[in-house]
């Protein structure tokens, strides 16, 4: 019996469930998926750095279609004001969008891009579902709540639960990447130098952090006698640091690290530094890794602090948590030779694919 034919819209700036639910879409024996994506070309109305999204997701074979949205900063509202006609553009881009593709359902990985792709859908009638990755409720979920179907969590805290429509709310988990646990398609062990030397995974996320890749590099002389360094820096500080490392042996630089190889890095790492953003937890919530983590010192509602000790009440002496606005080398040298120290046994990883976001978008269907 041949597959049905669906139409669905993907959107949102969380890029990491987005791709898993990507291969669950492809891979569905059931339904003929076409999928489309709207998304942004740059990570900010400000900056022009291309988004990961707008780099990865066309590779996919999936139609990426661009909207120019103007984003609520709520720490500095001139910002806010200046992007209204980006806005209202956003939101007219969205409804020609949803009316041309014509989408059964729509989903929505958050971020502020995803708001008027959630409102386009919800003026044509299309159903919707937001889904939210952290532990906090985000401002573009608490927008998105009003207009969509269902919105999907990822926990089940009491505090969520009082910020939103009830009869909306599905516990469906985070769709975690299961491309992180085959690290067979991986080719990163050609370039380690030293392959008895321990491994520290450095990253900050996909755009990085300026201040943890200038401590490391501060950090390197010493460390790259005991430790082979794979450090993924964001593309904004690609260039320095690829070029300031280039005068040590057994350190590996990337502006961003494909998921094969991110899987061959967790399969292989001793201790991995990190920010604590709510994938990257997840992820490493996995494997049981060494970690150091560094949130980000602003963010909504403490988001990434809250990530962090949640990692760490799960692992209390394998997760250390530094403070960024008093972080120095030494103190960062210092927790490194504490987690060194500590003796682990590797689990062997079974991946349990989560479905409950396709089951959700099948029950609304």
């Amino acid at each position: 019996m041949k597959a049905a034919t669906k139409t669905i819209i993907l959107t949102g700036t969380h890029i990491t469930p987005a791709i898993e639910l990507i291969n669950q879409l492809q891979s569905d024996p059931n339904t003929n998926w076409k999928i489309y994506y709207i998304g942004r070309k740059y990570t900010s109305p400000i900056e022009k750095i291309p988004a990961i999204e707008y780099e990865l997701i066309p590779k996919m074979g999936i139609d990426y279609k661009i909207i120019d949205c103007g984003k609520l900063d709520r720490r500095y509202w001139p910002n806010t004001i200046a992007g209204l006609p980006k806005t209202f553009k956003g939101i007219l881009q969205s409804i020609y969008y949803v009316i041309k593709i014509k989408p059964q359902i729509v989903v929505s990985f958050g971020g502020y891009l995803s708001v008027p792709v959630i409102f386009a859908s919800w003026i044509r009638h299309i159903p919707s579902i937001t889904h939210e990755q952290t532990s906090t409720i985000s401002l573009s979920t608490k927008i998105n709540s009003i207009f969509t179907t269902k919105v999907a969590l990822s926990f089940d805290h009491k505090n969520l639960l009082r910020q939103l429509p009830q009869e909306k709310i599905s516990l469906t988990g985070n769709l975690i990447r299961r491309s992180i646990f085959d690290p067979s398609k991986s080719k990163l062990s050609r370039l380690i130098n030293n392959p008895k030397l321990p491994i520290i995974y450095i990253t900050a996320g996909n755009q990085g952090s300026q201040k943890i890749n200038t401590l490391i590099l501060e950090l390197a002389k010493n460390l790259t006698k005991t430790h082979t360094l794979i450090h993924q820096t964001g593309k904004q500080d690609y260039q320095r640091v690829k070029s300031e490392a280039s005068s040590y042996q057994n350190y590996l630089v990337f502006d961003y690290i494909e998921p094969e190889n991110l899987a061959w890095i967790f399969s292989k790492l001793s201790i991995i530094i990190s920010r604590s953003g709510a994938n990257s937890t997840q992820e490493i919530a996995q494997f049981g890794h060494k970690t150091i983590l560094i949130p980000l010192p602003v963010t909504q509602q403490n988001e990434q602090k809250l990530n962090a000790k949640w990692l760490k009440s799960l692992y209390p002496r394998r997760v250390i948590i530094l403070n960024d606005l008093s972080l120095t080398t030494h103190k960062l040298s210092k927790a490194i030779k504490k987690l060194s120290k500590i003796s682990t046994t590797k689990k062997k990883i079974t991946p349990k694919i989560n479905y409950r976001l396709l089951q959700l978008i099948y029950e609304i269907l």
